[in-house]
C-alpha cells in the first residue's frame, strides 16, 4: 500500500502588500493514505483537487502570507514522511460529495507546546476555499483534546471548563 505525500512551504510577510519582505516559517505535511499505485496524471489530479485548500498567495491573504506546494511524492505506507516531532495532516476525498476532509492529531507528549495536562489534540475540518478576511480554509472545524485523566474535551470552551474544574496541585 502507498500514500500520497504533499509538503508545503509557508512564508510570512514582514513588509506590506506593495513591498513584501518574506521570511520562511515552516510548512505542513499532508498525507492521503491507501492511494494504491498512481500514475503521474492521477497524482496531478489529486494535487489539483486539494491545492485550493492547502495553499494561499499574497493576494488571497491580503498581503500577509503565502503557502505553496514544494514537494509531491508517492511513498510506501510505512515510510516516515516527517520528523517525529512534526504532526501530519491526513486528508481524503468524500466519495459522495466534492469535499476534502482533513484530520490532524498533535501529540503534546512529544510536541509539548500546549499545557502539560493536554496529551493530544485532534482537529478535523472540511476544506473550503480560503476566506480572505479570516485566512481560513476550514469549514465544520472541530477540535477535541485528550486530557491526562482520560477525559475527552471539546473545543476551547471545553478546555476552559475542564481547567476551571481541576484542582491546582
Amino acid at each position: 500500500m502507498n500514500k500520497l505525500v504533499i509538503n508545503t512551504q509557508y512564508l510570512e510577510n514582514y513588509g506590506d502588500s506593495q513591498n513584501p519582505y518574506m521570511k520562511f516559517k515552516g510548512g505542513s505535511t499532508y498525507v492521503m493514505s491507501n492511494c494504491g499505485k498512481l500514475n503521474a496524471n492521477e497524482i496531478a489530479t489529486l494535487v489539483a483537487r486539494v491545492k485550493p485548500y492547502i495553499t494561499t498567495d499574497l493576494l488571497k491573504s491580503n498581503g500577509g502570507s503565502e503557502e505553496y506546494i514544494n514537494d509531491v511524492r508517492v511513498v510506501p505506507h510505512k515510510e516516515q514522511v516527517c520528523e517525529d516531532y512534526e504532526s501530519i495532516t491526513e486528508f481524503h476525498f468524500d466519495m459522495f460529495k466534492s469535499d476534502v476532509n482533513f484530520m490532524k492529531i498533535t501529540d503534546n507528549r512529544v510536541d509539548g507546546w500546549m499545557r502539560q495536562e493536554i496529551l493530544e489534540q485532534t482537529e478535523t475540518w472540511v476544506g473550503v476555499p480560503v476566506n480572505p478576511q479570516t485566512q481560513s480554509g476550514r469549514g465544520s472545524y472541530k477540535s477535541e483534546y485528550l486530557m491526562e485523566d482520560g477525559d475527552i474535551v471539546n473545543g476551547q470552551n471545553g478546555l476552559k471548563e475542564w481547567f476551571g474544574t481541576q484542582e491546582v496541585a
